[in-house]
C-alpha cells in the first residue's frame, strides 16, 4: 500500500518520522448521466438566466453566499492567502482519556506507522504508554495547505490518525426537534423489562467481518449480468407486519430473538443465576 503522507510525529522535543496510509477504501459506485436516445454521455452545460445564455469557464467567478440575495465575489488570490504552508511535522498537543472524544467528532481515519527503524523505538514506546494509560493524543497537521485537528489512538501495532470536525462544525443538539423530553418519559416497569430482554437476546461482540454492503454487491451482480446480455432478479425482501402497540411489538420481537439465542447458553445462564440464589439463601 503506498502512504499518502510522510513526515514527522512530534511530541515536545521528541521527534519520530511516521509515514500515514489510508485506513478505509471506500466503495461508492460512481453513475454517469447518458442520452436515453444513443447512449452519449451528456455534457453538462454551463447557463446564466439572467442572461440568457451559455458562459465558459473564463466567465465565471466564486461567490459566496453573504445574506439573501447577495453575493460575494472571492478571487483566487484571496483564497491563496488563506491556505497555510504544508508542514512535515503532527505536533501533539496534549492526551486525554481515550473516551474523551465523543464519536460526533470523528471524520476520515488513517493509520500512522513508524518510518524505518530508527523511529521503530519511540514510536513503540509511545504506543505502549499510551496504551497502557488508556490516553489518546490530540495533534495538529497542515496537509495539502489546511490544518488539520487529529486524535491519534494506539491500534494493532500502529496508531489510527483520525481526522477531527472542529467544534464550530458540529450542529447543535438543541436546535433539533424531538430532543427535547426523551429522557424525563416514563416507562411501566414491565415494558422497560421487555425492552431489556430485546436487548440481551441481540447483544454479543462486534464481529464487523459479518455485516456487507448488500446495496452495492446486488447492484455489481446486475452490472455484470447486463454487460454479458444477461439478466439478474432481484427479489423484493418480504416486509415483517407492522404491529401498531408497542408492547405487543416487543413481545413479539422478544419471542422472534430468543430462537437465536443458543439453548446451551441460556441453560448455563439460567444454571448460573441459580447457584448464586442458592448461595445468598446460605449467607442469609
Amino acid at each position: 500500500m503506498r502512504a499518502v503522507w510522510k513526515g514527522y510525529l512530534k511530541c515536545g522535543l521528541v521527534t519520530i518520522p511516521v509515514k500515514m496510509y489510508n485506513a478505509v477504501k471506500k466503495k461508492t459506485l460512481q453513475f454517469s448521466l447518458l442520452h436515453k436516445e444513443c447512449g452519449t454521455k451528456i455534457k453538462q452545460e454551463r447557463f446564466c438566466p439572467s442572461c440568457n445564455r451559455r458562459v465558459s469557464n473564463e466567465e465565471l467567478v466564486r461567490g459566496y453566499q453573504y445574506g439573501k440575495d447577495r453575493w460575494i465575489i472571492i478571487t483566487d488570490e484571496e483564497i491563496e492567502k488563506a491556505k497555510k504552508e504544508s508542514t512535515d511535522a503532527i505536533e501533539i498537543l496534549r492526551f486525554v482519556d481515550d473516551g474523551a472524544i465523543s464519536p460526533i467528532y470523528y471524520s476520515e481515519a488513517h493509520y500512522l506507522t513508524p518510518d524505518g527503524e530508527v523511529a521503530l523505538e519511540a514510536f513503540a514506546l509511545f504506543h505502549k504508554a499510551m496504551k497502557r494509560m488508556g490516553k489518546a493524543a490530540l495533534a495538529k497537521v497542515v496537509i495539502r495547505n489546511r490544518e488539520h485537528l487529529m486524535a491519534l489512538k494506539p491500534y494493532d501495532g500502529s496508531f489510527l490518525a483520525f481526522t477531527l470536525h472542529y467544534a464550530e462544525e458540529i450542529q447543535a443538539l438543541r436546535e433539533i426537534e424531538g430532543v427535547d423530553g426523551v429522557e424525563g418519559v416514563d416507562f411501566d416497569p414491565s415494558v422497560l423489562q421487555m425492552a431489556e430482554a430485546l436487548i440481551r437476546n441481540l447483544s454479543g461482540d462486534f464481529e464487523p467481518e459479518k455485516y456487507h454492503d448488500e446495496y452495492t454487491k446486488t447492484l455489481l451482480e446486475i452490472i455484470k449480468a447486463k454487460a454479458e446480455g444477461q439478466e439478474v432478479k432481484v427479489e423484493p425482501k418480504a416486509e415483517a407486519q407492522k404491529v401498531i402497540d408497542l408492547m405487543e411489538a416487543l413481545r413479539q420481537s422478544v419471542l422472534a430473538t430468543e430462537k437465536e439465542v443458543p439453548k446451551k447458553e441460556v441453560a448455563v445462564a439460567g444454571k448460573g443465576r441459580a447457584k448464586t440464589t442458592r448461595r445468598a439463601k446460605k449467607k442469609a
